[in-house]
């Protein structure tokens, strides 16, 4: 039964994949969506989400990989809107959940918080996924995507003591705010501290010969988990562990894996990434049949309009808090202008209002709750919690993921600072330096042979160079894209010509596999960097 479950789940993600490029709609609706529509129909085996599964096997992998392609640079210039958009927001998110359940349904103050601590935190995979639809504005994806990955700390925090409330009927804001600080604080000295373990670990490896790039691919799975669980177990920040760890190795990747065990990496990563998301969001509509199960003293009408409302709650309230925290900072700091540079139209700040999607960290905080908080004493109203959870990432899922990118396009929202003037003036500094290095090593050539390769490097190079440095000026010609795409169209008709030609090879037993496969692996690393 297991099995033919995972072979289901892995079909079923091909599938909904599939049909969201057809659809040219972001997958984690699809996927979400499919579930649902699975979890209806009669006959179905009700799937019911662990909240350890989710917390320690998608978690960790997910957040790590998030953390390897965060752009440290940016995050460190926009640290301070990420920790208001992932600190405060958070804060004044759970405060409103709190209030408008306890006076829309009746909840008890304490019951609200937890709910206001599970809704609060937005997605970070969610926000990945609808990322990769359109071409988000850096800065604007360095905002979201900071925030989703910090602001789990701040909810689980408040989650907890709303649950210490529930169960004691006492809450002390001392304590919750030290236990915040303890959680943040020890998950990224407890991240940073693995992270430069295993980079030392791997360093030796390969020094002592022993690594190649398949050790150096399994060293790079087990370290998010290696990194996640010490800080769980300290009770601190798994995810603030498992972010400030992909921070760090990847800062040091360089460093620890050579270039063939980096492009291993990087591929297995991607099938993990593209296998995990896809799970997590089919998973989360499948929950359907379980939540709806425990809640027959409501009527339908009177859950949905309750989910609703808090749904609404938890998407204006974070409209209310971007504007003012974006004009009226940097109208009270004018040093924030220096820093971050000119004020975002108001269609960017919309739109980052716009990206509170949430997703599977806050279904599997509903999940955890548990069952009691005494001998025989039910918890309250958890079944309830749990509907309209589910209810809200539906909402904003569904909802905002399907706005968001619509409204990029609409407003026509790009990146001012990315005008590829960066890339280029990086690239002619690379080129020069290696034709000042081949130009330092010209006093050791012995032989002609040497003379001429030289040569012909350091001709490639000047050409680079100077190509480039049109690109700095703003002097790009014209016909630039044309010659592009004609040496792209060339040198990708000459790799097919080379793959034909080593295909004969090998069938009429010219060459064997061994072979085959290495010119194959040449190619292959050549016609990945047509772009």
């Amino acid at each position: 039964m297991t099995g033919a479950f995972l072979v289901s789940i892995l079909a079923g993600i091909v599938a909904l994949a599939l049909l969201a490029k057809r659809l040219k709609v972001p997958y984690p609706i699809v996927f979400v969506i499919g579930g649902l529509i699975v979890a209806a129909i009669p006959g179905i085996p009700t799937i019911v989400l662990q909240p350890d599964l989710v917390f320690l096997l998608f978690l960790p992998a997910l957040i790590f990989g998030d953390g390897w392609t965060t752009d440290y640079r940016s995050f460190k210039r926009y640290a301070q809107p990420i920790f208001m958009l992932a600190i405060g927001l958070v804060i004044f998110t759970s405060l409103a959940v709190a209030y408008a359940a306890h006076w829309l349904i009746g909840l008890p103050i304490a019951l609200g918080f937890v709910l206001g601590g599970i809704l609060s935190p937005t997605d970070a995979v969610a926000a990945d996924a609808i990322a990769e639809e359109v071409e988000l504005p850096r800065r604007l994806m360095t905002l979201i995507g900071g925030e989703s990955l910090i602001n789990d700390a701040t909810g689980l925090v408040i989650y907890r003591f709303g649950l210490v409330a529930v169960a004691t009927g006492a809450f002390s804001l001392l304590d919750a705010t030290m236990r915040f600080v303890y959680v943040a604080s020890v998950g990224v000295a407890v991240g940073i501290a693995v992270a430069w373990l295993i980079g030392k670990i791997t360093v030796a490896i390969r020094k002592a010969g022993l690594s190649d790039s398949l050790i150096a691919v399994s060293i790079s799975l087990v370290a998010p988990f290696a990194i996640y669980v010490p800080a769980d177990l300290l009770g601190a920040s798994g995810v603030l562990a498992a972010l400030s760890g992909g921070i760090f190795l990847s800062r040091k990747s360089s460093q620890i894996f050579d270039a063939e065990a980096r492009i291993a990496a990087a591929s297995v990563w991607n099938l993990l990434f593209f296998v995990f998301n896809g799970a997590a969001f089919l998973l989360i509509g499948l929950q359907l049949r379980t939540i709806v199960g425990g809640l027959s003293q409501y009527s339908l009408p009177t859950l949905i309009g309750w989910s609703l409302a808090i749904s609404l709650v938890v998407i204006v309230v974070r409209y209310v808090w971007v504007f003012p925290a974006t004009y009226l900072r940097r109208m009270a700091f004018p040093s924030v202008r220096r820093r971050e540079g000119p004020d975002p139209p108001w269609q960017v700040v919309f739109v980052l209002g716009t990206a509170g999607m949430r997703g599977i960290v806050s279904l599997a905080a509903a999940l955890a709750l548990p069952e009691t908080i005494g001998p025989g004493v039910p918890f309250p109203q958890r079944d309830l919690i749990l509907f309209i959870t589910f209810v809200v990432i539906l909402v904003t899922l569904v909802g905002e993921g399907l706005a968001m990118p619509w409204l990029i396009r609409r407003w026509k929202i790009k990146d001012p600072e990315d005008d590829g003037r960066a890339a280029a003036a990086a690239r002619v500094l690379v080129a020069d330096a290696a034709r000042a290095h081949l130009r330092s090593l010209e006093p050791s050539f012995q032989s002609p042979a040497e003379w001429e390769v030289a040569g012909r490097l350091q001709a490639d190079y000047e050409q680079r160079s100077a190509h480039f440095a049109e690109h700095v000026e703003g002097a790009e010609p014209l016909d630039d894209a044309r010659l592009h795409e004609i040496e792209r169209s060339l040198r990708g008709e000459a790799y097919q010509a080379e793959r034909r030609a080593l295909h004969e090879l090998r069938r009429t037993g010219e060459v064997g596999d061994d072979v085959y496969r290495r010119i194959e692996w040449d190619l292959d690393l050549a016609e990945s960097q047509l772009e």
